[in-house]
């Protein structure tokens, strides 16, 4: 989807809030099954499987690339309060949601527009994760992961890609300098979770779509991968994988393998 239409997606978040007090505060595709009551429970069983991955983990800085509306980064921390989050964006418009939405509980989390910004904070990270953000499309960005990362750090991502583009996003990876600990195929999870979570979807469409959007429904229908739509499609014929996996921060910086 075109930078500038997630620009109106974020803003839009806001306005359904304050207009219909309804908090749209997460949208990647969700994960099914899940245990979680809330309306977005399918979303943020997601980050309960982040949560999982980093049990065991000494870990006190953390940082989510692609922290979207925030309400990954909200659940996140309710689950492990001990822990201080950061969330990057390049979309301004996402992290003005994010700032809406906080409450005072997460009102130390720290918001970047740019991996430089973090840089010239001189910023370290036990972990790093991504939820569903396409990084994979500029492998480069697996190096600055790498140079964001604490020695022995980890990197935890969810992503969907074609099939046939599987094995060099892990090569990209560990060229980068990670050993990758675990890679789990969720496919069937994301797509049930697409299924049962259509309803909802389509809802929102309905009744909170600003008229400004409306010439590009069928791109909001693909990108919310309500069922039928060329997204969901693409999930049941097999052309369309979705995969979470754990990796490790290993030696130095390996730029010139990518």
């Amino acid at each position: 989807m075109e930078a500038w239409l997630y620009f109106f997606i974020y803003r839009e978040f806001r306005q359904i809030s304050k207009k219909h007090g309804v908090s749209i505060k997460t949208n990647n595709y969700g994960f099914y099954p899940t245990k979680i009551d809330a309306h977005d429970k399918y979303q943020l069983q997601l980050y309960d499987e982040y949560v999982t991955l980093l049990a065991g983990e000494n870990i006190e800085q953390v940082l989510e690339i692609g922290c979207g509306a925030g309400g990954g980064l909200m659940y996140m921390q309710s689950c492990l309060p001990q822990t201080n989050f950061t969330g990057l964006d390049r979309c301004k418009e996402a992290l003005k949601t994010c700032k809406y939405f906080f409450d005072e509980q997460q009102s130390d989390i720290k918001l970047y527009n740019s991996i430089n910004e973090i840089h010239k904070d001189n910023k370290k990270f036990d972990a790093v994760m991504s939820v569903e953000t396409g990084i994979y499309k500029n492998p480069s960005i697996f190096s600055d992961i790498h140079k964001l990362l604490d020695d022995d750090g980890v990197f935890i991502y969810y992503d969907n890609a074609n099939f046939e583009k599987l094995d060099g996003i892990f090569k990209s990876i560990e060229a980068s300098g990670f050993e990758i600990a675990l890679i789990r195929d969720i496919t069937e999870n994301v797509f049930q979770a697409c299924e049962y979570d259509t309803p909802r979807r389509l809802e929102i469409i309905k009744k909170y779509l600003p008229k400004s959007l409306k010439p590009f429904n069928n791109e909001i229908l693909r990108y919310m991968c309500v069922k039928d739509s060329s997204r969901y499609n693409n999930y049941s014929i097999g052309k369309k994988r979705a995969f979470m996996l754990k990796a490790r921060k290993i030696g130095n910086n390996l730029d010139n393998r990518i």
